[in-house]
């Protein structure tokens, strides 16, 4: 497979594609489910919609996974883990931007007592002032560890959230401030979430899954929180903008990322999937690789994601250049993003993308699992994005162009930088004498 092809796999894994789910005769919910007999085991896992950190608010960021981390306290003080361990099960619960999720591992035999038990958790939860306390403690622990560990998470969400006005992922200050009866609030709508999705791999048959949850489904209380739909962050800092993270002097590279918002999660992903497969997702393939690595020499390695944080959705591209070679890549780096819409090169990969697509699509969805094509149907769901027919086959170099006019432009472009401050303060002020510089240590990100 040759180098644009293996672009285009890497590409497809967001891509649409899969069955139609399996609909539950639930009221208001949904059940996803697949059939897998190698072993007497059933996965389910509870999406609560319009619960998870979108409803904590700048004030409240971490509300949501404090929850988490109370309810786990209180399954494991009064027996419910270890009841759910004597049965062999495994019981997790975690936010996300959108959800709160509930899910657990069980033996398919003790499936229906450990949906019992979890049920019974849920109801009895309450909340105390010491639990919420020790919870903080934990978790100003794991804040401060993500320094270290998630820095290129921290340093992604500073950008965006300065720029863009998106929620701060850890704030420890907001930590301090988060009170049992906003805990206790979040918790009422939790339970009371208008839509809850289910997902399901089992060797029980569908209706034997559905009849296991169907009481608790049934008897749930709703009127809680609701599905909220995607918020296009606009604004923030106006013109070119750059945040340079101290404490990196020791760096023999300078370690470069260009943010391109373009958009929210739920929207049609097409025309962002295609160029991302011209520029090259990762390893020895795309433009980016072709170009600063193998004519320029100027990278190790270089490539394009497109990603989402919140509800926004961004290109990111990143360079590791040597600090010799930086300040040429920093400079031609910047004038290539700005400059596709009239680079010949881009254009023929999206051509030799669009003209492959049919293959690549059809040997990846051989590739693909039960459970991954599940998992896809269930993430299409909570993000409600279109379904386009055609692929990328459908993608109009005009509607290309129309993209890159709209948001690959000097005044949404974001970068970041890890090194040698001075010296990359050097290069940004030497090129872009009007740029806006924030220079920024890592532990501000969870100020």
């Amino acid at each position: 497979m040759n180098r644009q092809l293996k672009s285009l796999f890497m590409v497809l894994l967001f891509c649409v594609v899969g069955a139609l789910p399996v609909f539950a005769h639930i009221p208001n919910h949904r059940l996803f489910f697949r059939n897998d007999k190698r072993a007497p085991l059933t996965t389910l896992k509870f999406f609560f919609l319009g619960a998870g950190n979108n409803r904590d608010g700048h004030a409240r960021t971490g509300l949501a996974e404090i929850v988490s981390k109370l309810i786990a306290t209180y399954s494991d003080k009064h027996g419910y883990t270890a009841e759910l361990d004597a049965l062999g099960t495994d019981f997790n619960i975690h936010s996300s931007h959108r959800y709160h999720a509930i899910s657990i591992s069980a033996l398919s035999r003790h499936f229906e007592t450990s949906v019992r038990i979890i049920s019974d958790l849920m109801e009895s939860m309450t909340f105390s002032e010491s639990a919420l306390q020790e919870a903080r403690k934990g978790m100003r622990t794991s804040y401060r560890k993500s320094v270290r560990n998630d820095t290129h998470r921290l340093i992604t969400n500073f950008a965006l959230v300065e720029s863009r006005g998106i929620q701060r992922w850890r704030s420890l200050r907001a930590l301090e401030r988060l009170e049992l009866d906003e805990i206790q609030e979040y918790y009422t709508g939790l339970l009371t979430a208008d839509v809850v999705f289910l997902k399901a791999v089992s060797d029980l048959d569908s209706t034997e899954v559905e009849a296991s949850v169907r009481p608790l489904m049934e008897n749930r209380r709703t009127g809680g929180f609701f599905r909220l739909p995607s918020e296009n962050k606009t604004g923030g800092l106006p013109g070119r903008t750059a945040f340079v993270f101290e404490n990196y002097s020791h760096l023999k590279n300078v370690y470069c990322y260009w943010l391109i918002p373009c958009g929210t999660v739920g929207e049609e992903n097409h025309v962002p999937n295609l160029i991302t497969g011209a520029l090259g997702s990762g390893g020895a393939s795309g433009l980016l690789y072709g170009y600063f690595r193998e004519e320029l020499e100027l990278v190790y390695g270089t490539s394009c994601r497109y990603r989402s944080m919140n509800d926004v959705r961004f290109f990111e591209i990143t360079a590791d250049p040597q600090i010799a070679n930086s300040e040429e890549l920093i400079a031609k780096m910047s004038e290539f993003i700005l400059g596709l819409a009239d680079d010949d090169r881009f254009w023929s990969e999206i051509a030799e993308l669009r003209e492959n697509s049919d293959y690549v699509r059809a040997s990846l969805w051989k590739e693909w699992t039960p459970r991954s094509r599940l998992d896809n149907e269930v993430n299409r769901a909570i993000s409600n994005s279109p379904v386009r027919k055609g692929g990328f086959k459908s993608v109009t170099d005009n509607e290309v162009r129309s993209f890159l006019d709209e948001f690959f432009i000097p005044e949404n472009m974001v970068m970041i930088f890890l090194g040698p401050k001075e010296h990359t303060i050097e290069i940004l002020e030497s090129k872009w004498p009007d740029m806006s510089i924030h220079v920024q240590t890592v532990e501000s990100a969870i100020e």
